[in-house]
């Protein structure tokens, strides 16, 4: 057998349930490695062990027979069960039943029966299909995790690589995962899912192919992984093998559904699958448990509500079972058409209290909508997709998604549309194009559907359209003409009857051009008006751009602290959407601050972190923006005249560090520097996890504290600073704690 490569933790896990318990199941999908790792715990189990191989068995009736063969035992009578129950009962060891999936029922009879009548045997069991005895207790094997390559290093745990590493040196000696081929190994693992059995039949391919070769050919796994060691099971000799194994166990309903599950991408939900699948929801209830059971389906996550989903080899599988029984393209369509809906559905709520949730459930589904977006706007005419991209719009818009938000817009401008459709694309890719820094680009397509919109005789498709339309002029420094665009998308709203949350006004955008302007009082009046109507509808993204323009008013105005505090309820907002140019406007504006405080280190740092966030959305709000480029160009020029070219670099690099991800620039461009600050070491590490966002339960976690234990610290913190809300807290922290204490 070939060596045992990493899962120590679960080692460690199934020693501790075979302490606590007399029957521990391993359960998980064909090729994750439950054999091994059964083996691997009975070769150090303290107790002797005896190891019942399965796999070759057909007929239930041979079960006992077959166990007592193993125990050594000869002559078995035509009863082998009570010989083997009584040959055991006085005994002390470990029980190996090793891939039971089969026979479930015949081995969860013959295992109640020892374990009643033998106190001292232990029975570890390895199956796809759970055993459904009294007392069984469960532990998942699932495929290895696969880490991820970060600033040309392996980020978690590495288990896969390890695996792939170990079995490439074997098939082609010279070989050895290093930086310039890791990233390469790392796609091959998560392509295969992280399954061992997949990475060990991939490997021996390294024998005739390159690491690319291999990459490139991935794909059509069930033909390239069809060459096994004749030495292994039937079952794992190839993978196509190991996986039509579990899809033999299936009855002909399960078989039909696993089929039919396969047109999703990245999970589903029981509704989700009810509707697509076409099934009434309490049959398939009953189905989709019975398929979790026989490890074909996963449970994962904790949401409130159950999503399941198939590592993609299963789901493969059932995409070529679907293809071959003349419906991939029926159950496709049928899935396009369920997000289309879905889509419409968020984009109805928007501007409303679900916001966030709305958002959680996107990012959820963002496979299953790519998948949808592919076949949408492939098949017939194209408009299941095309209706589908434009319902989006807050996600691509409003949530970091600009570049591919203008990616599935572009296909769909290519598209026969009707009007209003045509109308939607050209706003929302306008506002993308704008946000990708091709102002002038985005001005003349948001000009276009402006006036395909006033043919239309709609208020709704016209307020989208000027709203749009102003953002792109916003961007490119056309004042004027993005306060006319804004007043007029204001009056659209007010003529609509019913807006619900489908739509806005946008208060905040007019405020943010106002302090552009330079018109602080104007800017301000602006801004709390958009205050005022976020708050009754429980609406936060337009909030977010109303503390901005509040922020960039107290400024114009004077008054530094509460451009402080605005700007920190700015940017805590955006980091919920994970809105990157929400973030790098404010961030600008902290830039600037800290240029004006002599903090030169700080503001070239800020610089920085701007720089790596944007570079995550693909463009450059700065290239053809004058609202930003100047004061950004104004700003870097001012330092490294102060600084020198090479502290000014330093610094920048600072910044770019930290900016990695939305949450870690985040807290950076937040915190403050300790200038004798009244709060203890731990309470200002609670004031930073404030000024991030955190609630007290996320603080608990981050600092492996109790819950109470920070909202404690919380309450001292503001007795100490003399403060009401957290939002004070956030202020203090961005303004460096320099700030005189109990003024706000």
């Amino acid at each position: 057998m070939t060596s045992f490569v990493g899962r120590q933790a679960e080692v460690d896990q199934v020693r501790r349930r075979l302490a606590a318990s007399r029957l521990v199941t391993l359960i998980g999908p064909g090729g994750a490695g439950k054999t091994r790792l059964a083996t691997r715990v009975a070769q150090d189990h303290p107790d002797e062990f005896r190891f019942v191989a399965l796999d070759s068995l057909r007929d239930p009736g041979l079960l006992a027979q077959t166990v007592a063969a193993e125990l050594g035992l000869r002559d078995v009578p035509d009863e082998p069960t009570s010989r083997v129950v009584d040959f055991l009962k006085d005994k002390s060891l470990l029980l190996v039943l090793d891939n039971c999936e089969h026979m479930v029922r015949a081995c969860g009879t013959l295992v109640g029966e020892i374990l009643e009548a033998a106190p001292d045997v232990r029975i570890l069991a390895t199956s796809r299909h759970v055993l459904g005895v009294g007392g069984e207790q469960l532990l998942p094997v699932n495929p290895l995790p696969v880490p991820q390559v970060r600033n040309g290093k392996l980020v978690g745990d590495t288990d896969a690589v390890t695996l792939f590493a170990d079995r490439a040196s074997a098939a082609a000696p010279r070989f050895q995962v290093d930086a310039d081929n890791q990233e390469t190994v790392v796609k091959i693992c998560q392509r295969l899912d992280g399954m061992p059995l997949a990475i060990e039949l991939a490997v021996v391919w390294l024998r005739v192919l390159s690491l690319n070769e291999l990459l490139t050919n991935i794909d059509d796994r069930f033909r390239l992984l069809s060459r096994g060691e004749q030495t292994k099971p039937e079952r794992h000799q190839t993978l196509t093998a190991t996986v039509e194994w579990s899809y033999e166990l299936c009855s002909p309903e399960e078989r039909q559904l696993w089929a039919r599950l396969s047109v999703f991408d990245g999970g589903f939900t029981l509704a989700a699958a009810a509707e697509v699948c076409d099934i009434d929801r309490f049959e398939i209830l009953t189905l989709i448990a019975d398929l979790v059971d026989k490890s074909v389906l996963i449970r994962t996550g904790d949401q409130d509500i159950a999503r399941y989903r198939m590592l993609d080899t299963i789901r493969q599988y059932g995409v070529e079972r679907l293809h071959q029984s003349g419906h991939l393209a029926e159950f496709r369509a049928r899935h396009s058409r369920y997000f289309m809906e879905f889509g419409r559905g968020l984009a109805a709520e928007w501007f409303g209290h679900r916001q966030l949730e709305l958002v959680a459930q996107t990012r959820r589904e963002h496979a299953n909508i790519r998948s949808a977006l592919e076949s949408g706007l492939t098949d017939g005419d194209g408009l299941t997709g095309a209706r589908l991209a434009v319902s989006l719009h807050f996600y691509w818009l409003n949530c970091g998604f600009f570049g591919e938000g203008r990616r599935w817009l572009d296909r769909v401008l290519k598209l026969d549309l009707p009007a209003d459709l045509r109308v939607q694309a050209l706003a929302v890719n306008a506002y993308a194009t704008a946000g990708l820094g091709e102002g002038h680009t985005a001005v003349h397509m948001g000009q276009q559907g402006v006036d395909l919109a006033r043919t239309l005789d709609n208020d709704e498709l016209l307020w989208l359209a000027l709203y749009c339309r102003a953002t792109s002029a916003l961007v490119t420094g056309d004042y004027p003409s993005a306060e006319k665009c804004y007043a007029e998308a204001i009056d659209c709203y007010d003529r609509v009857p019913d807006p619900g949350a489908r739509m806005f006004p946008p208060y905040a955008a007019r405020g943010m051009t106002a302090a552009f302007c330079l018109d602080g009082r104007r800017a301000l009046e602006l801004g709390e008006r958009a205050i005022k109507f976020s708050v009754p509808h429980g609406e936060l993204w337009a909030r977010a751009y109303a503390h901005y323009a509040l922020a960039m008013a107290k400024w114009l105005l004077g008054d530094l602290p509460a451009c402080l505090r605005e700007a920190a309820e700015s940017i805590q907002l955006h980091l919920r959407f994970n809105d990157l140019s929400g973030f790098v406007m404010v961030a600008e504006v902290l830039a600037a601050i800290a240029l004006g405080n002599q903090e030169n280190e700080r503001a070239a740092a800020i610089l920085g972190v701007v720089e790596r966030v944007w570079s995550e959305v693909g463009g450059s709000l700065l290239a053809d923006s004058k609202p930003w480029l100047e004061p950004h160009q104004a700003c870097a020029a001012q330092l490294r005249q102060v600084m020198g070219e090479q502290r000014y670099a330093e610094a920048f690099a600072v910044g770019t560090a930290n900016g990695a991800s939305l949450a870690a620039a985040s807290a950076y461009v937040l915190s403050g520097h300790d200038r004798g600050s009244p709060l203890t070491k731990r309470e200002q590490q609670v004031a930073d996890l404030v000024a991030q966002g955190a609630t007290n339960k996320e603080i608990a976690v981050r600092l492996d504290i109790s819950r109470r234990t920070a909202e404690v610290h919380v309450d001292h913190i503001l007795r100490k600073l003399r403060f009401a809300s957290r939002s004070q807290i956030a202020a203090w922290v961005a303004a460096g704690s320099s700030q005189s204490v109990g003024t706000h």
